[in-house]
């Protein structure tokens, strides 16, 4: 059986903020079905455990979507996105970006 594609979640404060960052992370928006953007704290619950995001600037955003953030991947509900992940959804032409994503500054 053939497994179904994973959902990436691409976070940010904005709706144009998720778009800078898929841009970034060379992301194929011809394949944006497989993507989420998503911008506010209710939008981070309910998915399936250990699903992926990519994010960055997080230094910058505002304390409670930092917060749910932090606290979703404590529990293990979302995770780091790893190249795996990203491999299917990055630009043909485009190298795999590092996963050099903004931490928590603590």
């Amino acid at each position: 059986m053939k497994e179904t594609p994973r959902i990436l979640l691409v976070i940010a404060p904005s709706f144009n903020e998720c778009r800078r960052t898929a841009i970034e992370f060379d992301l194929d928006f011809d394949k944006v079905e497989r993507m989420r953007f998503l911008h506010r704290v209710p939008q981070l619950r309910g998915w399936t455990h250990g699903t992926p995001f990519i994010a960055l600037r997080r230094d910058r955003w505002p304390q409670d979507l930092d917060d749910t953030l932090h606290a979703l991947q404590v529990k293990g509900q979302l995770r780091i996105a790893n190249d795996k992940d990203l491999a299917d959804l990055v630009k043909s032409d485009a190298s795999l970006p590092a996963l050099a994503m903004a931490g928590r500054l603590g």
